[in-house]
């Protein structure tokens, strides 16, 4: 029997989640109550834990993502926090065990809807992009992510409210953004260390 260990804040999604994989691979799994070197793998909850939680974990363990749907920002995830690859809500049952399975060999598994994204040079533009952005771009960035307004971005950095705006302007033209919700819908979607940050 492989021993697996589901890192969730949300208990009641870990045990679903364990009896999804039960029915999917039948006795083969048993659930780990806490965190230990013994184990065969560790799946980190992408909806509720931060993945880069995955650095906690010991590397010979095998780590998969758990996600509702995958997005291209856990595809960044795979690569960035050495995770064995991503199981999926919206993955067919044998997508799923085909990930695990590849996974309990320490090996990586992508299915065809992660290499589409994998090869998308969307994700690349969007990092290019975020790079291009001046220090105080990115601390303002970091704070409008946070949900601060103009005034309390402007009272945090000691700016004028019009120098706050003309840095939003000048960050939505880099990113290519036409409103602030798309901007940091774009930026959730497909940039780790922003998401990472909040």
């Amino acid at each position: 029997m492989k021993e697996i260990f589901i890192v969730s804040k949300n208990t009641s999604l870990a045990n679903y989640l364990f009896l999804l994989l039960d029915e999917i691979y039948p006795n083969t799994l048993s659930m780990a109550m806490d965190f230990s070197d013994h184990l065969d793998m560790v799946i980190i909850d992408s909806e509720t834990i931060s993945p880069h939680e995955a650095k906690r974990y010991d590397v010979e363990i095998p780590i998969l993502l758990f996600a509702y749907e995958i997005k291209p920002l856990l595809i960044q995830y795979t690569s960035k926090y050495d995770v064995n690859g991503i199981i999926a809500l919206t993955m067919e049952a044998e997508e799923i065990m085909k990930t695990i399975q590849v996974a309990l060999e320490k090996d990586i598994y992508y299915n065809e809807t992660m290499i589409g994204m994998l090869f998308s040079n969307k994700a690349n533009e969007i990092s290019e992009k975020v790079s291009s952005l001046t220090e105080r771009e990115n601390e303002i960035l970091l704070l409008m992510m946070q949900d601060m307004t103009n005034e309390e971005i402007a009272v945090r950095l000691d700016l004028s409210v019009r120098t706050i705006n003309a840095h939003k302007g000048n960050i939505m033209r880099k990113i290519g953004s036409k409103t602030t919700s798309g901007l940091i819908q774009t930026l959730l979607d497909y940039s780790a260390d922003f998401k990472k940050s909040l």
